[in-house]
């Protein structure tokens, strides 16, 4: 039986990249041991993975808005070219037969990331950077093509937020969009990392205090500045000695002076990034992620297999697998300081925490890797029938 020729794109395709590229990597490699002929047209791969056909696209370097549209248009090009029988698309080609946009809808980001910039004039200036970015405007573009065209035989959503922005967006019909969830590595990410939290804790200089982990690599988009004004009006109150432990590479001077401001310096640890998160996860408590928006948050999934419990907001697509106040808590009002700062206080409790830990990591179960390999494998394969 001839192998299944099977052909994505991404710019870089890397491990140490973005959420999108982990992804691809780890979905390519599974898809060789299981008898595809892969194909990875890219501008840039890491380290090649074994059995995967490499083809570079040249694009035009400068400005930013030309190489997203050069790659596009000539990833697409080629992509035609090579007669394949399955391809996949994750948001940066004009056409695929499976479209998988892992950074969710463009213009749904647009508008409710803005919420991230609480001042008036910041806000204004924001905006208007954006409608005059050719970037903007070109990232808009490479998206809608497939969805204006119907050049597509399904459409997997990483989340039901991303669904129902599709259907908001682009008007397509609910049946033609299948939900699978990203899945999550649930042997890396485990309780048993626990055994890494007096490691971790002297490194950073913390003791017994209650550990609340932030990752991001993205500081504003994903709330820092929000989580920090909710943490300092609890400590005015009665609570728990606790540290906020910030794992990820973004500015942190402005984040230090606003702790500074908000009298929180000594309860703020940025750890930088790390090759090592599981073990960030195995010695926090609990994880706070109030993004103004995010299509699917892997930190989410993995402090769930970890055994943290999670406090996200409904800005964020993963906050579709939580059950509100048994192994997470979602926000309904992204930027309400009252109900971050009760989600927060609910989860000082610790046997609220124990058994959401338990609850989190049952959860999480259900999103491995081998999971979600399985129900891309199928709607990969029932495509190539409709084809």
């Amino acid at each position: 039986m001839d192998k299944i020729r099977f052909a994505t794109a991404i710019l870089d395709f890397s491990r140490r990249r973005g959420g999108a590229e982990r992804y691809l990597v780890d979905l390519c490699s599974r898809m060789v041991h299981q008898g595809f002929e892969v194909h990875v047209y890219a501008e840039h791969w890491g380290q090649e993975e074994s059995g995967i056909h490499f083809h570079q696209v040249k694009t035009i370097p400068f400005p930013k808005s030309l190489r997203l549209l050069s790659f596009a248009v000539r990833a697409t090009r080629e992509i035609e070219k090579g007669n394949y029988d399955i391809t996949l698309g994750v948001g940066n080609t004009l056409k695929a037969d499976i479209l998988q946009p892992h950074g969710g809808v463009h213009w749904a980001w647009f508008w409710r990331s803005l919420r991230a910039y609480d001042n008036p004039f910041l806000w204004s200036i924001k905006f208007l950077g954006r409608v005059l970015s050719p970037k903007q405007w070109v990232q808009g573009y490479i998206e809608n093509a497939p969805y204006k065209k119907r050049a597509f035989k399904k459409i997997v959503a990483i989340s039901d937020m991303v669904k129902e922005d599709i259907i908001r967006w682009y008007g397509i019909p609910e049946d033609q969009i299948e939900v699978i969830y990203n899945g999550v590595d649930i042997e890396r990410f485990h309780p048993r990392n626990r055994q890494y939290r007096e490691e971790v804790r002297r490194r950073h200089g913390i003791g017994d205090e209650l550990v609340i982990l932030f990752v991001s690599n993205n500081f504003r988009m994903k709330g820092l500045g929000f989580l920090l004004k909710a943490l300092a009006e609890i400590k005015k109150g009665d609570s728990p000695h606790f540290k906020l432990l910030i794992l990820g590479r973004d500015r942190k001077k402005p984040y230090l002076l606003l702790a500074e401001r908000l009298a929180l310096s000594e309860e703020v640890i940025f750890a930088g990034s790390t090759d090592e998160p599981e073990k960030y996860y195995g010695a926090a408590d609990l994880l706070v992620h109030p993004a103004f928006y995010d299509a699917f948050s892997l930190s989410v999934l993995e402090a769930l297999a970890s055994g943290l419990p999670v406090i996200t907001t409904a800005s964020a697509g993963a906050s579709g697998i939580l059950n509100h106040g048994e192994d997470g808590f979602v926000l309904r009002k992204i930027v309400d300081l009252e109900e971050l700062k009760t989600a927060i206080r609910y989860f000082f409790d610790e046997g609220i925490r124990q058994r959401a830990s338990h609850l989190g990591r049952t959860k999480a179960e259900m999103y491995s890797h081998q999971s979600n390999f399985s129900a891309i494998d199928q709607v990969l394969k029932n495509a190539i029938q409709i084809g």
